[in-house]
């Protein structure tokens, strides 16, 4: 599996990451600690790119589903999805993440919509 990686951005108030790779247990928890600390410091609007994520396993899900859930009812701010393959967005609509938070084409439009 391709090594996972996390680029990290702002655009104004607005943090984007985009993560690459394989989304596993510890991607997702990177994830979700770089998330908790940006939003002490500077913004509760995140938008979470995935178009550069290879594959995205149980856990991995498993961790998307919680960051959504830090993000929404911890931090009481705003999460966006880009970039989800088809395969993904079914498995987002069987576990109720497509309910929880929007997904947008780009990253203008997300960011457009935050």
């Amino acid at each position: 599996m391709s090594e996972f990686k996390l680029e990290k951005a702002f655009a104004g108030d607005v943090l984007i990451l985009r993560p690459e790779g394989y989304f596993n247990e510890p991607a997702g928890q990177a994830v979700r600690a770089f998330i908790r600390a940006s939003a002490a410091e500077k913004t509760k609007k995140v938008v979470l790119n995935l178009e550069k994520v290879a594959v995205i396993n149980s856990q991995g899900i498993t961790q998307m589903l919680e960051l959504v859930e830090d993000v929404l009812y911890e931090l009481k701010g705003k999460i966006v999805l880009v970039g989800v393959s088809q395969l993904y967005l079914e498995v987002f609509q069987v576990i109720g993440l497509t309910g929880m938070t929007s997904i947008f084409a780009d990253e203008k439009t997300a960011i457009a919509q935050l």
